[in-house]
């Protein structure tokens, strides 16, 4: 399938000028480009957070990671089985952050 140049989106663009390049990025990269760009936003957040511990900085970075993918998935930026992916890792940090609180 043939993709249109970014150039060619500016002039063909009905449904908002950033959303078609959102959809553009998603179309070129077969949907891996905002799951790559979550995913290391995920990372940067896990890292900037390190000092409040292991614990708390995995859980708070898998619940953005949780909402990013719900958001990306639901603009339909982000394929369904990827974002479940998201969901679940999201789940699993949000479990991790209580236990730990509890200790």
């Amino acid at each position: 399938m043939a993709h249109p140049l970014p150039s060619n989106i500016v002039s063909t663009c009905d449904s908002g000028l950033l959303y078609c390049f959102a959809k553009y990025a998603y179309d070129v990269t077969g949907g891996m480009f905002w799951t790559f760009l979550l995913a290391g936003f995920m990372i940067v957040l896990f890292i900037a957070t390190q000092r409040f511990g292991t614990t708390r900085s995995y859980g708070f970075a898998s619940i953005i990671g949780l909402l990013g993918s719900l958001w990306f998935a639901t603009l339909q930026l982000m394929p369904w089985w990827v974002a479940s992916a998201f969901i679940l890792n999201g789940a699993i940090g949000l479990g991790a952050m209580v236990i730990g609180q509890n200790r």
